[in-house]
């Protein structure tokens, strides 16, 4: 492993990394998110809430989210931290299905619990994007 100009260890050719570009931001993102119409799919110790928007360009967006009730802040910090951690090392899953559908996916895995462990967290996760990876084979470009 060497270290590039930008100070990065670069490992092997397909490093799984999340770029700021790939996480969604902004308030209305997040407001878009948390309508009627979006969907949600449930698990354990994650939930994924999601909605397919109708723009010209394609992409997948996600945001992570963890509720202030569920305990102090540097528990929510790392929580949200493992969430990253396993949807960074599980992306491709998603963003293969988004790529050839040709739509904009804006998702956000939202933490029930900030007492779970990586392995429970990278399960949760692996699921919940397998389960809308299926559900994007059958929606046509276009339609949420």
């Amino acid at each position: 492993m060497n270290k590039d100009p930008s100070n990065h260890i670069s490992g092997s050719d397909n490093d799984a990394t999340l770029p700021r570009a790939k996480i969604l931001r902004g308030r209305k993102n997040f407001q878009r998110l948390f309508e009627q119409d979006a969907k949600t799919i449930r698990n354990t110790v994650v939930d994924l809430r999601f909605k397919i928007l109708e723009t010209d360009s394609s992409g997948c967006l996600m945001g992570f989210v963890v509720k202030k009730s569920l305990g102090k802040a540097n528990k929510r910090n790392r929580m949200k931290r493992l969430l990253k951690e396993a949807y960074r090392r599980h992306q491709n899953i998603l963003s293969e299905a988004v790529e050839t559908a040709d739509i904009t996916f804006h998702g956000v895995l939202m933490a029930k619990t900030i007492n779970a462990n990586y392995a429970d967290i990278e399960q949760n996760t692996i699921a919940l994007l397998s389960k809308v990876r299926d559900q994007l084979s059958t929606i046509s470009p276009g339609h949420s």
